[in-house]
């Protein structure tokens, strides 16, 4: 294996993709012949591991489908708010965007007027440590409250639990996303009991 692709992979928790490859100004072509040899495994379009680890699904899916950014139930466990991995990772595109290929994949699709997609995202390590793209935590809580495919009851409630118990919360964003997004009911009567 090339040096400069072992010392990366070593520093990015064993993972490769066709475009770290590039930066690093190795030909991307080796990746598929270390993949032929058996000295990576190529989990998805352009991504390489070692063999040796686990794979990162959700780096992996964040990866391929760019666009997505991890949200409601997912953006929770992400968040450490809720304690269960979610059984199909959800995801929010934005509207009349559709990846052909994402059927292969355990992810749901939501989609949103360009405006409301990119309103609160930043970057947590998944569970690989890698970074992913996720809503703010005011925002997930808004997300999982509305009225058209909410959470489920307990999940709310661990979730409101969780984000009451916090240190760095922040009131007036919460309140401004939940104002914009008609929640404004409903999280003031988790808050009311629990702050």
């Amino acid at each position: 294996m090339s040096d400069l692709i072992e010392a990366f992979m070593k520093q990015n928790n064993g993972q490769v993709t066709t475009a770290d490859a590039k930066r690093l100004g190795v030909n991307p072509h080796l990746l598929i012949d270390l993949a032929n040899r058996g000295k990576l495994e190529r989990v998805g379009r352009g991504v390489y591991i070692d063999p040796a680890i686990f794979e990162d699904d959700m780096y992996i899916l964040q990866y391929r489908f760019s666009k997505g950014i991890y949200y409601k139930d997912t953006a929770l466990f992400l968040h450490h708010m809720i304690d269960r991995t979610p059984d199909r990772y959800q995801m929010n595109f934005p509207r009349g965007y559709y990846p052909s290929s994402i059927g292969e994949f355990p992810v749901r699709m939501y989609h949103q007027k360009s405006e409301w997609h990119e309103l609160g995202i930043e970057e947590v390590l998944s569970p690989g440590q890698h970074k992913v793209r996720v809503y703010n935590i005011e925002r997930t809580l808004c997300d999982i409250l509305r009225a058209r495919d909410s959470s489920d009851s307990e999940t709310i409630r661990q979730a409101m639990i969780s984000y009451s118990q916090l240190k760095q919360k922040d009131i007036g964003r919460l309140v401004r996303y939940a104002d914009l997004f008609k929640v404004r009911k409903k999280i003031n009567n988790y808050m009311e009991v629990l702050l």
